[in-house]
Formats: structure tokens, sequence, C-alpha cells
């Protein structure tokens, strides 16, 4: 007897850990053709992580109906193309609307949701990207969630300070934009 009721405590305690540590959801989803914006992905969803989200990254073609209604929050990353958003990811953000329903449904209204890029020079479109991406997000009627100071975290990845792609203080202002997002998606599910 005592020994069934100490496997029961332990198994309610380790649920209430884990539901007290990932009690929301953060979908990192991202298009990435050099490996420059799956950094910041990643990076992402590691201080999702450490702000106790349980967060998930997948390529935008990867990206399922079930991912974005299970998700309180989702991050969108794009790398810069001719000054925009990348077509896959602009295919995307339509598919979400037709091919998956949420345009009718409203199954994304006050969702969390924040965007991220990367683009080779430091004037090169970054912002008109993650605005192009905000826009898209916003018309789902999402939260926008934003780092302090901007619309989202960017990377300049072809100047030669940045011969390896992405800094580490670009990495970090996506870590911090992950843990607000887990913030902001848990305080938006209360």
């Amino acid at each position: 007897m005592r020994f069934n009721t100490l496997i029961c405590a332990l198994a309610l305690g380790c649920a209430a850990v884990s539901a007290a540590g990932q009690d929301v959801a953060v979908l990192v989803a991202y298009h990435s053709q050099t490996g420059n914006t799956e950094t910041m992905a990643n990076a992402l969803a590691e201080g999702a992580r450490s702000n106790g989200a349980e967060a998930v990254v997948k390529k935008i073609g990867d990206i399922t109906q079930s991912d974005l209604e299970q998700a309180d929050g989702v991050a969108l990353g794009s790398p810069v193309h001719m000054g925009d958003v990348a077509v896959p990811i602009r295919e995307a953000l339509v598919d979400w609307a037709y091919g998956f329903g949420f345009w009718r449904s409203k199954g994304l209204a006050n969702k969390a949701c924040a965007v991220f890029a990367t683009g080779g020079a430091p004037s090169n479109g970054k912002e008109f990207t993650m605005l192009s991406m905000a826009l898209g997000m916003l018309q789902y009627g999402m939260v926008l969630v934003t780092p302090h100071g901007g619309l989202g975290a960017s990377a300049t990845t072809g100047i030669p300070e940045h011969e390896k792609g992405v800094g580490e203080h670009e990495i970090e202002e996506a870590r911090e934009l992950g843990a607000r997002l887990a913030e902001v998606a848990r305080r938006l599910k209360e």
C-alpha cells in the first residue's frame, strides 16, 4: 500500500512539474537556404525553452495544421529575398488561410507571434521582411510580440565581421525574443 501511494505521489508530482514547466507550446517556423535563418530559429526556440515553454522548430514546408492549432505562440523567420520575405513563407501564410482554413475559423486569433529575419547587408530589407511577415500574422488576429526596441530579431550575415554567418549578439537577440514570446503566450493563455 505504501509503495503504491509513493508511486502515485511521484507520478502526480512529475505531472505537476511537467504541466507547470511546459504550460505553453511555441512553434518556430522558418525558411533557410544557407543555414543562417535556421541558426536564428534554433536560438529563438532555445530562448522559449529557457522560459519554460515547449518549443518545436520546423521548416516552413513541414508545418501542419495541427502544429499551428497546438501552438500557443508562433515565430516565423525568413531570409531577405529581393528586399522582402522568401516565397515559401508567403505561400505558407496564404495556405494557412485557405488550405488550413484559419481565415474562416479564426483559429490563430489571440495567439502570440513573433518574426525574425536574416540578410546579407545592414540595410538589406530585414525590417521590410519582418514587417511583411508580421502583417501576414496580424491578418489572422495574432498578437505580435517584439523585442524591446525592435520589430523582431535579425541578423546581418554577409559583411566581413560575420564571416561565420550569425553573430553571437544576434543569437542572443533571438534567444531574448524567444523567451519573451513564451512569456506573452503564457499570459495570453491564462
